[in-house]
């Protein structure tokens, strides 16, 4: 629990407020109705994202974020603008586009693996 300095203490006290602590993720003023704590912990925070990044730091926020480095699109392989840092398409076209595609050699695979025919003449005959 970060306290406050006797000179943040003098301000606050000019002000007529009541709040002695600062959050220990940013540093803000807490209000005492507001508190954020995690489990076991002393540690107070202002907010529940500020709690949050300082429970799971870097694996919490990291897949929100932009990428780093230029990420390109598994379909077209044009280069991924505006997107998140986890995204592997470029736009929905091309993932449905790679679906497809995927889907079609699935297809072709098991009518291979399996030897059985997929038309509709096969039910033709008449049973006597």
């Amino acid at each position: 629990m970060a306290q406050l300095s006797e000179t943040d203490l003098a301000y606050i006290k000019s002000l007529r407020l009541y709040i002695t602590e600062k959050c220990d993720g940013c540093g803000k003023l807490l209000n005492q109705t507001f508190r954020y704590a995690i489990a076991g912990r002393p540690e107070v925070y202002c907010s529940q994202p500020c709690r949050d990044r300082v429970q799971f730091g870097d694996r919490h926020w990291s897949r929100r974020t932009k990428p780093q480095e230029a990420v390109q699109c598994a379909y077209c392989g044009s280069p991924i603008v505006g997107k998140r840092a986890d995204s592997g398409f470029c736009s929905s076209r091309c993932k449905q586009a790679k679906w497809r595609i995927a889907e079609k050699a699935r297809k072709s695979a098991a009518s291979r693996n399996t030897g059985l025919v997929l038309s509709s003449a096969c039910g033709d005959e008449k049973s006597g």
